[in-house]
């Protein structure tokens, strides 16, 4: 496992009024449960925030606060991360008309209790979160609101949020080949070789109902039919745009929050999912709810209840 920061401790005050939530993390897999209002989605919001911002979005903010008091968060490097801090009134636009919005920033401080910079943060932890079926309106206005040679027809968010990683996944080529070429570097080129096959192998253990999957634009056939991403089923698309993720990683350290991410999935797929992503990015910490007990296959001592957590 290359050198990375992970989460050690997610520590919650004031969790539904009913005491502390105290998660200690595994540097690999956790697999968080619990009833619907538990509050899994809120803790990995807020967390996936922490690490991102500066201040927590108000929107993010509002939610968590109707549920919990305050977060500490201890990477493994000892880094501790506070929320919230302070208030501070920052304009929503750069329209002076428009109102101020009062958000809560975020204490960082490393092992020896100095005060750090987000940006220094930003150098130490990358991070990612999925959950596809809990979009915010105004992303998702961005989304509707570009060119129209830019979308599908007719195309669904999670079709938009799909292509997004498409397109990634071939700016990240096109700027490794000028690299690899400019430089003659052949080490960068089988780098790039090495996790485009990763992926595809992963696409062909899970889509294997499918004669090919075409190059970089994730066309598949079956019978001699074209059928494009956007004309999958739901589990798939779900499928598709997580292994996408992952592979973008590129085997780069991270902290990757998955939030019920096996919905409308195969129970075949639930019990292989874990054990895939994993070995997609070693260097992965994953951290993932569900309500399926197939998903934990081979990773029970990964697992948590949030009522296990909650000390009174």
């Amino acid at each position: 496992m290359k050198n990375m920061i992970t989460i050690k401790r997610i520590e919650i005050k004031g969790f539904f009024g009913k005491g502390n939530f105290e998660w200690e993390l595994n540097p690999v897999v956790n697999i968080l449960g619990g009833k619907n209002g538990s509050g899994k989605s809120t803790i990995f919001k807020i967390c996936y925030a922490m690490l991102n911002n500066k201040h927590v979005p108000a929107s993010i903010g509002n939610e968590a606060k109707n549920v919990f008091k305050e977060v500490n968060m201890t990477l493994s490097n000892d880094w501790t991360l506070l929320w919230p801090y302070n208030s501070e009134a920052l304009h929503l636009e750069l329209d002076d008309s428009k109102p101020m919005a009062y958000v809560e920033s975020i204490a960082i401080k490393d092992e020896k209790g100095k005060m750090r910079d987000h940006s220094e943060l930003q150098e130490l932890v990358k991070s990612e979160l999925i959950n596809s079926f809990e979009q915010h309106l105004e992303k998702a206005i961005q989304y509707w609101q570009q060119p129209k040679s830019f979308v599908l027809d007719n195309p669904t968010f999670l079709d938009l949020m799909i292509k997004d990683q498409i397109d990634k996944r071939n700016m990240d080529f096109a700027g490794t080949m000028e690299e690899f070429i400019d430089s003659s570097d052949g080490n960068v080129q089988n780098e790039y070789t090495r996790n485009y096959k990763m992926v595809y192998s992963v696409l062909n253990h899970f889509f294997d109902g499918y004669d090919k999957k075409i190059g970089s634009s994730f066309v598949f056939t079956k019978n001699g039919a074209r059928i494009s991403y956007e004309h999958l089923s739901m589990g798939e698309k779900q499928l598709l745009l997580l292994i996408l993720m992952v592979g973008n990683t590129k085997q780069q350290p991270c902290v990757f929050f998955m939030d019920e991410p096996d919905l409308s999935m195969h129970i075949d797929w639930k019990e292989e999912l874990v054990t895939q992503l994993h070995e997609m990015n070693p260097n992965m910490q994953i951290i993932l709810s569900t309500h399926a007990p197939s998903v934990i296959t081979g990773w029970m001592d990964c697992v948590k209840e949030v009522s296990q957590l909650i000390k009174e």
